[in-house]
């Protein structure tokens, strides 16, 4: 069921897509690229500093990203920069503009001489073939590269993988009844079981919660690492001389029982606790 709320969150229980594609649009319409969707109503903010210290911090780290071929990161780490009123700034603020140009320009040149992207565009499933995290679960489970699988290819390993969750998930839900019921001596008031699907929304509202990112035009791909951690990869799509282009705002992961979110260091891989 869908509601239409003042946030613009469309959840999955394998996918979160938050920007409406240009068909939808001229249909005033919002789908997601699963049959089960839903609009919830989220409140952020800017996720940069609101310093100049904050917003050169983050320039020189995108300026990184830049220089060590992470074009995506780049994107998405200036993208973030340029959210704010950066006229008090003007030199920052030429470099930011400067630096976003040729950010895209690389990013576009380097889409056109991609021979997936005529699949992309075509593609139902364009947040799944542009996610570093789905292409890695794609390949393992199938053993195929998903820029260039059909689109029922993605749809049935979509399926089968949340069948796989969700058989997890009451798996682990049934092991822990049974481990209070078996002990008489101790009266426990039972936790609320929440479905796969709401454990995910939960998931995505503390992250967006913690981060500051906007749910608004910004895709959400979510995967159950295990038990207690999600993995959730965010993207911001655009169009640079109407080339599509999908920028990672950045790759996190969620533990439930301790409720810290991390994020990973697209320069050296590894995760480390997130911190504004």
């Amino acid at each position: 069921m869908v509601r239409k709320l003042a946030g613009l969150l469309i959840v999955t229980t394998a996918l979160f897509v938050l920007t409406a594609c240009d068909e939808a649009a001229n249909n005033t319409s919002i789908e997601s690229s699963t049959n089960s969707s839903e609009l919830i109503e989220i409140d952020s903010s800017n996720l940069v500093e609101s310093t100049e210290d904050g917003y050169r911090t983050n320039y020189e780290t995108s300026l990184v990203q830049f220089e060590s071929g992470k074009l995506d990161e780049a994107a998405g780490t200036i993208e973030l920069v340029l959210e704010n009123d950066l006229t008090d700034y003007p030199k920052l603020e030429t470099q930011v503009t400067e630096l976003k140009t040729k950010i895209n320009t690389a990013q576009a040149d380097k889409v056109k001489t991609d021979k997936t992207s005529e699949i992309l565009e075509e593609s139902a499933y364009k947040t799944e073939r542009v996610s570093n995290l789905a292409a890695t679960e794609f390949k393992q489970t199938t053993g195929k590269d998903i820029k260039t699988a059909s689109d029922q290819e993605i749809k049935t390993w979509l399926v089968e993988k949340e069948a796989t969750e969700s058989s997890a998930t009451f798996s682990s839900e049934n092991t822990s009844s049974s481990s209070v019921s078996s002990s008489s001596s101790i009266i426990l008031e039972k936790a609320p079981v929440i479905s796969l699907e709401e454990e995910r929304i939960m998931v995505l509202e503390k992250v967006i919660a913690i981060t500051g990112i906007s749910a608004k035009d910004n895709q959400f791909y979510s995967s159950k690492e295990d038990k207690t951690t999600y993995q959730i990869e965010i993207r911001h799509a655009h169009k640079v001389d109407e080339v599509e282009i999908s920028n990672m705002v950045g790759l996190f992961k969620y533990d439930i029982s301790t409720k810290i979110l991390m994020k990973m260091d697209p320069i050296t891989g590894k995760y480390s606790a997130y911190t504004k």
